[in-house]
């Protein structure tokens, strides 16, 4: 009888042990679990309010060109503020001015857009061209942005190449160094008919002397797609960048020039992919 009572009382305490097992194992799950949970309501994962969770709302950005952007830099690279007004710029951008913010002014990261209640949209435009940037409502009158570099910046967002111009978005001028008359009139009459836009006809105003050259092609740094466009219609031409600040460029018409290549024979040039709206996203309230 004994025996028998000794063995009950060693299966009770083995139940008793392994319930207090269990205990052990499922309460820190429950407590882990409750946590998560409770943070997952934190950080708004899980919405008890019942509410659908608030998305951004995209519509058509307004147009780069329309409203007036100021940049100014507030980091030690020197000519960094220079630097970013010309590649907005290019990018469509009205830069109006660019200099060195006010002393004191200090931007940990990449960079600042600043914009009046009118100027959302338009900070929002200019911030997503630059990685880490953030908008701040400074209640500004107008549509006008203001960008502030901060120590945090590394660059604009990148871009794809821009497709060459077509020959109607180039304008050139033709000039002649020959003793030929009216031979740049019969030139500026072959670009034409390409579809060029030609500006000026006449003798090279700065008297370049090409007894060897077919022709030179002159042109700025923001001229060099234009210029090699150009060039595909004369391939013995010669490339030469100057300095000027636009977008034109000069057929210089040499000794050896006799005429256009035959249009059969121009490269075509790629197919222009189809452009799309550009949006933004205004965040959530």
């Amino acid at each position: 009888m004994a025996v028998k009572d000794e063995a009950q009382a060693s299966r009770s305490f083995r139940v008793r042990q392994w319930r207090r097992a269990a205990v052990l194992v499922t309460l820190p799950g429950l407590v882990l679990g409750t946590g998560s949970i409770a943070a997952a309501f934190g950080v708004g994962l899980f919405d008890h309010s019942g509410k659908p969770a608030c998305q951004p709302v995209r519509v058509l950005a307004p147009a780069r060109s329309s409203f007036a952007l100021t940049v100014l830099n507030s980091a030690e690279t020197p000519g960094e503020a220079a630097k970013v007004a010309r590649d907005l710029t290019k990018r469509g951008f009205d830069v109006v001015s660019y200099s060195n913010a006010p002393e004191g002014v200090y931007i940990k990261r990449s960079a600042m857009v600043y914009h009046g209640p009118e100027g959302s949209d338009q900070a929002l435009l200019v911030a997503a061209q630059i990685p880490g940037s953030r908008v701040y409502d400074d209640g500004r009158a107008g549509e006008s942005v203001e960008v502030v570099l901060g120590y945090g910046f590394t660059g604009l967002v990148a871009v794809p190449p821009a497709p060459p111009p077509l020959p109607s978005e180039i304008t050139v001028n033709v000039y002649n160094t020959t003793w030929r008359e009216g031979l740049a009139s019969q030139a500026a009459t072959q670009v034409r008919s390409r579809g060029f836009v030609v500006g000026q006809i006449g003798n090279d105003p700065i008297r370049s002397f090409l007894p060897d050259d077919v022709a030179v092609i002159r042109f700025g740094p923001d001229g060099t797609d234009a210029a090699k466009v150009l060039q595909s219609h004369l391939p013995g031409a010669r490339m030469q960048q100057d300095e000027r600040a636009t977008k034109d460029v000069d057929l210089v018409l040499g000794n050896g020039f006799d005429s256009l290549l035959p249009l059969d024979r121009v490269p075509a040039q790629p197919a222009r992919p189809p452009v799309q709206p550009e949006m933004v996203a205004r965040p959530c309230d």
